[in-house]
């Protein structure tokens, strides 16, 4: 997922060697094209480079082995292991009232609105929605894959639901130290004592009741030292997760994907109601308000994961709600009272650049989802790596490396430089959104990538002689049927949508042929009554 960033003040003065250095990595890692292997152009092509090569390797690198390999959908689709709903880290401060004497502290960070929704403690969450959804999440570009096309959270969702600042230099700070106490002493003055049993568990960490018991009330009369303290424990609760299970801002993929797709949207109930600071307009509600008290769900997780599942398999382009804040010149009207940092940073919505938390970097890549924005989609998208090097970094297996900001410095700089550019930018040149051309670009993407999760309710040749129907009757799908246990209509639309394809396919190849045959009525005739005897038994598998 995007990450998200902490504003430290002030920019580093760029001298011309370094403006050079970083023009020069952003156009190697944004422009680049990937290398063209002709020998592998020709093979796919079968001896012959039936398309351009530019355009194959584009289409070849959609799917990534090494990627694929222990991919959740690959286990689901091919090797068939029945997999669970994974858990969910929270973010949030529940427990922990704010103070009001935070504020001074925080506001120059920039955080203040993104701290004012959080402190309300979140809204429900739905592991198992979340877990269908992630299945679909592809490192190779950075993108949910779905029936729909490419989608994701972009900076634009990071401002209109979070209200985080997209400009200053990235969270990329020096991680030496000698332990998390040391860490937490410096910090904040003091730390969990030791376990009283040596030889008992190592905590990774102070727990929250420890941090909550010492923590969780400033003191009234407190020094600026004391504020400042405890300002930055609350801080931290504020962003911090569990361990295991789904991370990142569950808060921001919860309410993206709420907006967006009806597979798991909750029920809006009654208004809570809003404390307005109307002398500070920093602390107004974000887009996520909205969302800010619904229904939980309470069926059991395993099959609502199955049901989810099923449900994002068959969602179409025109089942999205692509625009949910409004079209492009008429963004946020649709909500009173907007905090008003929701859209001020517009112009840096669609900046192509690396984001950077720490040691983890992600491309950002809105061109590939130019629909989400309401614009014209390119087809196929410009390919960019997003480099497999980035995915293996792990704080917990790079204990040497201490300063990111030294090791990520080509990132940082094209970061910097990006924003840079996208200040002194012009006039952006907006080309709205064309039908047409989209459909040309699903049509491309539904050819080259994995959309479908859910297995097929019958094998490919049901449809062909002698298959007769009480052979069809026996298949598992009919059986579970009969049994009365849970079938899902998505493994049924698949298998009836395949096969759909495959005739059509077939259809064009006969008609094409038979422009060059000089006595085409005898194929032409078989071939109709083949495909009439296929599509009745389509029609009675599709509705039995």
């Amino acid at each position: 997922m995007a990450n998200y960033f902490g504003r430290i003040e002030g920019l580093t003065a760029w001298s011309t060697d370094a403006s050079a250095a970083a023009t020069s990595f952003v156009t190697d890692t944004y422009c680049r094209q990937p290398p063209i292997s002709y020998a592998l152009v020709t093979s796919l092509c079968g001896g012959a480079s039936c398309v351009p090569a530019y355009e194959m390797l584009r289409m070849v690198w959609l799917l990534d082995q090494e990627y694929d390999r222990d991919h959740r959908a690959v286990h689901m689709t091919e090797r068939t292991t029945d997999l669970h709903p994974l858990k969910i880290r929270y973010h949030g401060t529940v427990d922990i009232p704010y103070d009001e004497r935070y504020t001074e502290f925080i506001e120059p960070t920039g955080l203040l609105p993104f701290i004012s929704l959080v402190s309300r403690g979140g809204p429900n969450m739905n592991a198992a929605a979340l877990t269908a959804l992630v299945d679909r999440w592809r490192p190779e570009m950075h993108t949910f894959r779905l029936r729909a096309g490419e989608m994701a959270p972009t900076l634009q969702d990071i401002s209109m639901i979070l209200g985080l600042p997209i400009q200053g230099e990235p969270l990329c700070m020096n991680t030496a130290s000698d332990g998390w106490r040391q860490q937490m002493e410096a910090l904040i003055g003091r730390a969990p004592p030791l376990p009283a049993e040596p030889k008992a568990r190592a905590p990774a960490g102070a727990s929250f009741s420890w941090i909550r018991t010492n923590f969780g009330q400033c003191p009234e009369g407190a020094n600026r030292d004391t504020l400042r303290t405890y300002t930055r424990v609350y801080l931290w609760t504020g962003s911090r997760t569990g361990s295991g299970g789904i991370g990142g801002c569950m808060l921001l993929l919860s309410v993206w994907s709420w907006d967006r797709l009806s597979v798991g949207r909750p029920r809006v109930l009654n208004e809570r109601p809003w404390p307005h600071h109307h002398e500070n307009l920093d602390r107004e509600p974000t887009w996520a308000y909205l969302w800010d008290n619904v229904s939980e769900m309470t069926s059991d997780p395993k099959i609502m994961y199955r049901q989810y599942t099923a449900e994002l398999d068959t969602l179409t382009a025109e089942q999205v709600e692509w625009e949910p804040y409004g079209t492009y010149y008429h963004i946020g009207t649709g909500m009173a009272d907007l905090n008003h940092k929701c859209t001020e940073e517009a112009r840096f919505w669609r900046m192509r650049c690396p984001l950077i938390c720490m040691w983890l970097v992600e491309h950002h890549q809105p061109h590939r989802m130019m629909r989400q924005f309401g614009l014209y989609q390119e087809c196929p998208p410009q390919w960019q790596d997003t480099d497999k090097e980035l995915h293996r970094l792990d704080r917990q297996r790079q204990r040497k490396i201490t300063t990111w900001s030294v090791h990520h410095s080509g990132h940082v700089a094209a970061f910097l430089h990006c924003l840079e550019a996208t200040r002194n930018a012009g006039p952006m040149e907006i080309v709205p959104h064309d039908l047409a051309a989209f459909n040309n670009y699903l049509e491309w993407f539904h050819e080259n990538t994995r959309i479908e999760l859910v297995k097929h309710a019958y094998a490919e040749d049901i449809l062909d002689d002698p298959i007769e129907f009480d052979e069809v009757a026996q298949s598992q799908h009919d059986t579970f049927a009969r049994r009365g246990r849970s079938t899902s209509i998505a493994s049924e639309l698949n298998f009836v949508r395949t096969e759909i394809q495959k005739t059509a396919h077939e259809c064009e190849i006969m008609w094409e042929q038979s422009g060059r045959d000089e006595k085409p009525v005898g194929p032409l005739r078989h071939f109709i009554k083949n495909t009439a005897r296929k599509m009745r038994r389509l029609v009675n598998d599709a509705c039995s």
